[in-house]
């Protein structure tokens, strides 16, 4: 149900108490999160729980809203595909927004006694909400850049968008450094992972055939020796090939 400006004026927050008494609260009704609500709600779940306390987690019926909200798209495209506000505004937010996502990935990278990630699925999750909005602010970035360049053509501007082109290549890459530490997960959050390979990348080669992956291949080779799982290193095997296949058809072209 759509919520009415004036509504959203009279937000409700969720209150959620510790053994202390203190309350952690979070705008769960509010129809989207802003950056501001991002800052406070990242500094809350990453610095306002004891060790004691769990953190909201998706299976939690509960709780499982706030990590929900927290990786909702539509939070930053509600503003990065809205035409009405001017590219450089959608721009400067979405540049901002990249800062508040690197402060996300702290939330949930917590091990118990036995070097087990006590939230990997949420972890996984904060992730594979990156990657889609690395692909969002990649594409906001090369149109600002060619909006104010005088000629899109230029050397430096086309040097411009592949030096971020290379950053969103990197970016992706840095994903299958979480899962070299394979023992860290359990089995259900290892087929989580292999979605983040076989969704995300997918859909990254399939936007931008043009992109130099081999730091990419790089790192899929280095985890196809080390890791053990046969599913995840079918996930990397079908990924290369589809990199090699990109690649052949170019060469051909």
């Amino acid at each position: 149900m759509k919520i009415s400006k004036l509504l959203l004026l009279f937000i409700c927050t969720l209150p959620l108490f510790n053994c202390t008494g203190r309350s952690h609260e979070f705008p769960v009704e509010k129809q989207y999160w802003d950056i501001n609500d991002y800052n406070q709600i990242i500094r809350e779940l990453r610095y306002g729980y004891q060790d004691n306390e769990t953190k909201p987690t998706l299976d939690n019926l509960e709780k499982g809203i706030i990590v929900q909200k927290l990786i909702d798209k539509q939070n930053y495209k509600v503003i990065l595909d809205d035409t009405t506000i001017n590219i450089r505004q959608r721009n400067k937010f979405a540049h901002d927004f990249f800062d508040q996502w690197k402060n996300m990935t702290g939330i949930y990278n917590q091990k118990d006694v036995n070097d087990k990630y006590v939230y990997g699925k949420e972890l996984l999750s904060v992730w594979h909400f990156g990657l889609q909005f690395h692909m969002d602010y990649f594409t906001v970035g090369d149109n600002a850049i060619r909006t104010f360049s005088a000629n899109a053509n230029d050397e430096k501007v086309i040097n411009r968008i592949n030096h971020n082109m290379n950053e969103l290549v990197k970016n992706f890459s840095n994903y299958m450094d979480l899962i070299r530490d394979e023992d860290a997960f359990y089995e259900n959050e290892k087929e989580f992972f292999i979605k983040g390979i076989d969704t995300y990348f997918t859909e990254l080669i399939m936007q931008h055939p043009e992109a130099d992956y081999a730091r990419v291949e790089k790192k899929a080779n280095a985890v196809l020796k080390k890791i053990k799982s046969k599913e995840i290193k079918t996930s990397l095997t079908a990924l290369l090939e589809s990199i090699n296949f990109i690649k052949l058809k170019q060469t051909n072209a």
